[in-house]
């Protein structure tokens, strides 16, 4: 009981480390001063090769197939629409709608497998897609639609990649790895951009890389291992809260009331469904 108790307290410590390494991906991707793609491409040098080398030492095996390729794809596209997404609106709003994800899993599994959601699942879908309404309501009168509608687009292939661990022949560690590495390859297309960044830019880049990317998410795969579900689920929620406190401090984007009762909305709701999930699946 003890070495459980041990290991469920280490897993949470990593999660927790992994939660806050995400939660600087806001702030630093508002201080680098260039496009969205090449900060998308060029962060994924440097995290490739973190999780490259975890790959590496934990002895884990990379499986290349079918399934790990579509799922490095929403890997690529979640990523690159979180990123575009953070430059076009504000970081509390991009954080929030891609973190739907879970809800709109849901939604995907009644439409695609036509699995019935309970009547829980329901109510959380709406108060989500309430929560939703009232951030993307708060930024379309700012001129936050467009980037809004695309990190939206970042929950949904968040969604679609939470999903193919479902499927057969699936390991998520692997897809999260080609989806970097992919990405990574992109930067030759931004060889004229990366000639014009200064010292203090690449540092920015290298820590949004190996910190932020690599290192959460290698993390995050290390502490879940070792925790509770409910408990690494709840303590994961620490991104999206801390992401837009960070920005808030140290680049002076401040969230209105109206972005804060959704944002509010949004996250309560999926703790609620995640504490009523692990409990169910507890029971039975």
């Amino acid at each position: 009981m003890k070495r459980c108790s041990q290991l469920n307290n280490q897993g949470s410590l990593l999660v927790l480390l992994g939660a806050i390494a995400f939660s600087l991906g806001g702030l630093l991707i508002k201080l680098i001063p260039l496009d969205p793609f090449t900060i998308n491409a060029l962060r994924c040098v440097f995290s490739s090769i973190v999780i490259g080398g975890y790959l590496y030492l934990s002895k884990h095996k990379l499986v290349i197939n079918k399934t790990t390729i579509i799922g490095a794809l929403f890997v690529r596209l979640m990523m690159m629409t979180y990123v575009v997404a953070n430059k076009l609106t504000s970081a509390a709003n991009a954080i929030v709608l891609e973190y739907t994800a879970p809800i709109l899993v849901i939604v995907f599994e009644a439409i695609f497998f036509s699995k019935k959601p309970d009547k829980l699942s329901v109510i959380m879908c709406g108060l989500v897609v309430s929560g939703v309404a009232i951030v993307v309501l708060d930024g379309a009168g700012k001129g936050n639609l467009i980037g809004d509608t695309i990190a939206l687009l970042s929950g949904v292939f968040y969604a679609l990649t939470m999903m193919l661990n479902d499927f057969e022949n699936s390991d998520s560690l692997s897809s999260v790895f080609l989806g970097h590495l992919f990405t990574a390859f992109t930067s030759v297309f931004y060889l004229d951009n990366i000639a014009a960044i200064t010292p203090r830019t690449l540092l920015l880049i290298g820590a949004l890389g190996i910190f932020q990317a690599g290192l959460g998410y290698t993390l995050l795969t290390l502490g879940l291992k070792k925790c509770e579900p409910l408990t690494g689920s709840l303590i994961a929620c620490v991104e999206p809260v801390l992401n837009p406190i960070l920005v808030a401090l140290f680049y002076g984007e401040y969230m209105s009331f109206r972005q804060i009762t959704g944002c509010v909305i949004v996250i309560g709701s999926i703790i609620v469904y995640n504490i009523y999930t692990s409990k169910k699946k507890q029971d039975i």
